[in-house]
């Protein structure tokens, strides 16, 4: 399996995979710093993310490379919009809060990647955001990041 500029949909799955293997080591690695038990939730994360990858891997691994598999950059200005979305995402964060940018880009990447199941897009990702906002704000009492929506937040308190 040779580098190429314009990977196949095996090597870009291999590839990323691996990064997020390199990642999930580094997570753990550095939770381990944490005082007390405060570096368990993210240990956990990572061996979740390490799981995740590893399972990628195997599975790609034993499909056999096709000559007509799609390549990563097939459609390259539609990559190129989903990253300027992920950057943006980024940006936003810090303006307007965590809850409105998740559910734009929860939405938007997937549009831009040729996913046009806009409803089935906005439930998975509305349920993810309601699911974090449950579980860290109502049940554990965590703060969320400084939000838009914080006044709606305080009435699940």
């Amino acid at each position: 399996m040779a580098l190429s500029t314009n990977p196949s949909g095996k090597q870009a799955d291999l590839g990323f995979a691996a990064i997020l293997l390199v990642v999930a080591a580094w997570v753990i690695a550095q939770a381990r710093d944490y005082p007390g038990t405060s570096g368990t939730y993210p240990q956990v994360l990572g061996i979740l993310l390490a799981i995740g990858a590893a399972l990628v891997i195997a599975r790609r691994l034993r499909t056999a490379a096709r000559d007509d598999e799609p390549r990563l950059f097939l459609h390259a200005g539609r990559f190129a919009l989903g990253l300027a979305a992920i950057i943006a995402y980024v940006a936003a964060i810090g303006l307007v809060g965590y809850l409105l940018p998740s559910l734009a880009i929860g939405v938007f990447v997937p549009w831009c990647l040729g996913y046009r199941k806009l409803k089935l897009s906005l439930t998975v990702t509305l349920g993810t955001i309601v699911f974090i906002v449950l579980v860290f704000h109502t049940i554990l009492g965590r703060p969320m990041p400084p939000d838009l929506l914080n006044p709606i937040l305080e009435f699940l308190r």
